[in-house]
């Protein structure tokens, strides 16, 4: 039970009894090099987030709701070449904290103070939980871990012997402003998702949720949480019991169906920000508010509790900000991300450079403005009413000649291109996933395994996109979703029949849950997602297998796959360790390692292209229908 401040009985008598105020964020994966937009857009609205901050009775939190780090161990800077992620990404974390603290003093005048509250996501756990644990012990922040099984997590029940900042939960005090009798409290909880034998198999040593499982999100019923749901209750009960009108405070990173299960069981939250599943959202489950927090520093979000003279919790509101409608004036020459500049020097260096070759046939622009345009290019020679014409050889080089001039001193010329990162990776069809798919087997035919037909990516794993000018932080991010003791590649060989099903059974799980159940994409197959989803709902007479297309070697077209012919795969570990699936625990002893990540082929590749990506009609092919 800590206590924020002193009795003051000087105070204001117009100002409500206590005031607390609660900045938050989650699911930041990393993305060191935009916190100084972050951090711009806190200090713009600072006396907005921070109300009230100057009065002895008014407590300020800043809080991370899981997945501030992602993939730990990963290593790569040109700059800081003996830093991994983790470091990297914890060193930027210890300057936030700095940040945010000065910029309430500063607003407070010097008379508030900042309490700093961490949970862990399942990212935060890539690299294991050794990292975390001593991360967890040597910052500053307090790591409420409600449900961690302290029977069966012998490095956390150390960690918490030697630090005082690991806790299952933690009561704050808050001073009221006329009765020194009076305290307010407030009960802060965190759950992290059970299930990291889905996450991050194998790689958790001393550390164990409850409900720990190898089940994805979605297949997450009430019965798999009994554990977590129990964990959470004891907590609140207990706090209840002594303090009635005192408030919970759920640090969730389950997303927001898990953590309405809890708040059906444990009524008595008043309020749940919620990570994990990248929403901006606020919702209402019986009486508790339940706030999802974004992803990616796009967002932050601020709260307000207030406190009447009788303890009741009377008011509660929140606000959330976005980073991209921040004013970027001044930015450049920002402290934050002035210290990033020469911190990441020789990283944030442009390496890519992008030429789109299809961009003379189909351009940036809609087909009814190619036409437009080209109708009126064709009525400048008078030839509009005659195309037959056109039919002429050397007539037509004449005017593709004449075309491309005219193209040149016009605002229809294509944009510099760029293969873009976006949620609809997870379910559609991406030009990016389709480069990146290709380039890797590319690499692999070529010098490891020339048998390999396919090569197949989680969407998932893929956390950035490319374009002209990228440097090494945006190549780095590129297969930032998978741990490096997990993103191994292994290669072995399926039948026509058996590849289906893999593919089928990966494309009805993504149906159910769009964007966690991600789906699969490949470099030279054409899965037709709505025909699957068609014949699962019984519209369509077709098979399965009419859903699935490959290319064929030698016409470089797709066609129908063969049942009975073989086709040599590659997939990362982390697929083949599933035991929640059908087709994993079938094929797993088939795959051999090629002793290669995703990310070291793709970096081979970027290297034998001299850095240059040529986007072409195979990258911009439509592979998820």
């Amino acid at each position: 039970d800590i206590m924020l401040t002193k009795i003051d009985s000087t105070t204001n008598t117009n100002f409500k009894a206590a005031n607390v105020n609660l900045l938050v964020t989650a699911d930041n994966h990393g993305n060191v090099m935009t916190l100084p937009r972050f951090i711009k857009t806190i200090e713009n609205n600072a006396k907005d987030i921070f109300v009230n901050s100057e009065k002895k009775t008014t407590a300020n939190f800043f809080a991370i709701v899981g997945d501030w780090f992602i993939n730990p161990s990963k290593k790569g800077f040109k700059t800081q070449t003996n830093l991994s992620n983790g470091e990297i990404q914890n060193l930027a974390l210890l300057k936030t904290l700095d940040t945010i603290k000065d910029i309430v003093k500063k607003v407070s005048k010097n008379n508030g103070s900042l309490e700093t509250l961490f949970i862990p996501g399942n990212h935060c756990l890539d690299a294991g939980d050794e990292f975390i644990i001593d991360v967890m012990k040597k910052n500053p922040m307090k790591s409420v871990l409600t449900n961690i099984d302290c029977a069966n997590s012998p490095a956390i029940v150390k960690a918490m012997q030697e630090s005082d900042k690991i806790v299952k939960s933690i009561v704050y005090s808050v001073s009221d402003d006329k009765d020194k009798n009076l305290l307010h409290k407030i009960l802060f909880v965190g759950a992290t998702i059970p299930s990291m034998d889905f996450y991050n198999p194998g790689l958790l040593n001393g550390m164990e949720f409850y409900d720990n499982c190898n089940k994805k999100d979605a297949n997450l019923n009430e019965e798999d949480m009994q554990g977590t749901i129990k964990a959470i209750k004891q907590e609140v009960d207990a706090f209840k019991k002594e303090n009635p009108k005192g408030a919970v405070i759920l640090l969730s990173h389950m997303g927001g169906r898990l953590s309405e299960m809890v708040c059906k069981n444990v009524p008595q939250i008043n309020c749940v920000l919620n990570g994990h599943d990248h929403k901006n959202c606020q919702t209402n489950f019986g009486k508790t508010s339940v706030n999802s927090l974004g992803k990616d520093n796009e967002m932050l979000k601020s709260l307000n509790f207030e406190f009447d003279d009788n303890g009741n919790l009377i008011k509660t509101s929140m606000n959330p900000y976005f980073t991209a409608t921040t004013l970027s004036d001044g930015l450049e020459s920002h402290p934050f991300q002035l210290f990033l500049n020469k911190f990441f020097e020789k990283d944030i260096q442009p390496v890519l450079k992008m030429k789109d070759s299809t961009a003379a046939q189909t351009g940036t622009f809609s087909k009814s403005m190619r036409e437009n345009f080209l109708n009126s290019f064709l009525e400048k020679f008078g030839i509009e009413e005659n195309k037959e014409l056109l039919k002429n050889k050397n007539l037509k080089n004449l005017l593709k000649q004449a075309l491309r001039k005219e193209l040149a001193n016009t605002n229809f010329m294509p944009q510099k291109p760029e293969l873009s990162y976006g949620n609809e990776i997870r379910y559609s069809n991406s030009y990016l996933m389709n480069y990146l798919t290709s380039s890797i087997k590319d690499v692999l035919q070529s010098k490891y395994d020339p048998e390999i037909f396919t090569v197949a990516l989680q969407s998932s794993i893929v956390r950035g996109g490319l374009k002209s000018g990228s440097n090494n932080l945006d190549i780095m991010k590129v297969f930032d979703g998978v741990s490096e003791d997990l993103s191994t590649l292994k290669a072995g060989t399926l039948k026509g029949n058996e590849l289906v099903g893999l593919i089928v059974e990966n494309v009805l799980s993504n149906l159910k849950a769009p964007t966690r159940n991600t789906i699969i994409h490949w470099s030279d197959v054409q899965v037709n997602r709505s025909l699957i989803s068609d014949i699962k709902d019984g519209n369509s007479n077709n098979q399965y297998a009419d859903a699935i297309r490959v290319r064929n070697p030698i016409t470089k077209e797709f066609e129908p796959v063969n049942l009975s012919q073989d086709y040599k795969m590659a997939i990362c570990e982390k697929y083949l360790v599933k035991d929640d699936i059908e087709w994993a625990p079938k094929i797993k002893d088939r795959f051999e390692p090629l002793n290669k990540t995703y990310d070291e082929l793709f970096r081979e590749h970027l290297a034998n292209e001299n850095y240059n990506i040529n986007v072409t009609e195979r990258t911009k092919e439509q592979r998820i229908v």
